[in-house]
């Protein structure tokens, strides 16, 4: 499936002749196959130093501890632009603002209501389109809006592959799109897990949930009626989503050599920050803790940081899978912060949750032969795309408005990879544009169960 570049055999021949001449010969903008470097981008829904570090000093995330220690982290701040969580993750995938990417919130008008998004209306080429072009390879598994899958030298697994996002996905029809290459759909497809298959047990790592609160849960499963905003329910979606996508990681990683880039999406901080946030800091309500309901703060306050414990635990099994000279990168479109609200009422389980918002501080963390250890400045949302090209020892493009993120770049790595002209990009190929109104019904339908979509009391996602 690797294309490669072309007429090898004629480079290589040029690059024999250079070196028996004496001449050093020119970069074409790739490193050779045997010191080409690798990155791993992993997104974490609102992910944020306000919940890391207590857990980094009881010694609760050992992976992301351990990434730290050998490496840097610093501030992510989040776009002024927008806080919808298409438009963000849009802006880290391409190093632009919402305008020029064309991703403007989750909806996209079309006379009849909006309907949502696709990477298909994306204006500028995504980094993984960026790597591909640059004659990379690439693998995407549960980034937002790369439905319907585009072509690349790897694979992509949207995000629309979750059953816990999309109860119709497997359920019969001719679903297009979900993954490239096609065949890896059916493949994949045991390793999405539907909203009701969440056990009590697996749940039980969050906090204690009383048969009132499971029974809550249930909302939309059985024919229990959703309500808009509903906390419990995005926590459900939001756990079975994140392990259907860390097992599609796993998997591909285990079955498929190691991409030059590899992005994952894990999303669980943000469902527990938004929907559990009175109970992790109830101190930070107005009225104080006993503003909040005090079987809550005994039973819920776990689910904030253990949805960080979850996100470790993922990140270890997969560096356990990634070449140890993997240049690996943390990244959060936004951190988290209280509202002031106590998160609801027990006498109406049904809305519970909505207890936390964005803060412009999220999170970046990185180590790897690319990065120099203990660097400490604050980046943008916009700096992602220009630092992960440098890190592959690739091309830079026109498209983004900043230069990668030199405090962050080692030294060493540079003078063995020195940063590339930045060149323009061709224009995107025009795509049949796949769309399917049930497929997006239903999405449209979960968030608005899980609070992203309608309803008066909708904060920033």
């Amino acid at each position: 499936m690797r294309r490669g570049p072309p007429r090898a055999a004629p480079v290589a021949l040029v690059a024999l002749l250079a070196l028996l001449a004496g001449f050093a010969l020119p970069s074409c903008g790739r490193p050779a196959d045997d010191d080409r470097p690798k990155v791993a981008l992993i997104g974490i829904d609102g992910a944020t130093f306000t919940v890391i570090d207590p857990l980094l000093a009881q010694g609760r995330l050992p992976n992301i501890a351990g990434l730290i220690r050998r490496g840097a982290r610093m501030v992510l701040r989040s776009s002024r632009e927008s806080q919808d969580s298409p438009v963000l993750w849009s802006t880290i995938a391409t190093g632009a603002g919402m305008e020029a990417h064309g991703i403007t919130g989750f909806l996209k008008e079309d006379g009849q209501g909006g309907r949502l998004f696709a990477s298909s209306d994306r204006r500028l080429p995504a980094l993984w389109n960026l790597v591909d072009s640059r004659g990379g390879s690439v693998g995407v598994v549960g980034w937002w809006n790369t439905w319907p899958a585009e072509h690349v030298d790897g694979y992509i697994v949207s995000d629309r592959f979750a059953q816990s996002l999309y109860q119709r996905n497997f359920g019969g029809g001719d679903w297009k799109g979900i993954c490239f290459p096609a065949e890896l759909e059916a493949e994949l497809q045991p390793l999405s897990r539907p909203p009701d298959a969440l056990s009590r047990e697996r749940l039980a790592a969050l906090g204690e949930f009383t048969d009132d609160e499971w029974a809550a849960l249930q909302g939309g499963d059985a024919g229990v009626p959703v309500v808009t905003g509903n906390g419990l329910v995005a926590l459900k979606y939001g756990l079975q989503a994140q392990d259907s996508v860390a097992d599609a990681a796993l998997h591909v990683l285990d079955t498929r050599p190691q991409p030059d880039l590899f992005c994952l999406f894990l999303e669980l901080p943000d469902r527990a920050g938004h929907n559990f946030w009175s109970m992790y800091q109830p101190q930070a309500v107005r009225g104080g803790p006993d503003a909040v309901d005090a079987g809550w703060r005994a039973r819920w306050a776990g689910v904030v940081p253990g949805a960080y414990e979850m996100v470790d635990a993922i990140l270890g099994r997969v560096l356990a899978r990634l070449d140890p000279d993997t240049t690996v990168i943390l990244v959060s479109d936004h951190g988290m912060r209280s509202n002031g609200r106590p998160g609801g009422s027990p006498d109406a389980l049904d809305r519970l949750g909505r207890s936390g918002v964005h803060d412009p501080d999220g999170i970046l963390i990185a180590a790897g032969p690319a990065i120099a250890p203990g660097s400490a400045a604050v980046a943008d949302l916009l700096d992602v795309v220009p630092t992960v090209l440098a890190a592959l020892g690739l091309p830079a493009t026109t498209q983004c408005a900043r230069p990668p993120l030199a405090a962050l770049l080692a030294p060493e790595f540079l003078e063995r990879h020195p940063l590339l002209p930045a060149r323009d990009e061709p224009p995107l190929q025009p795509r049949e544009e796949v769309y399917d109104g049930a497929m997006d019904a239903e999405r449209l339908s979960q968030l608005r169960a899980t609070g992203y979509l309608g309803g008066e009391e909708t904060d920033e996602r």
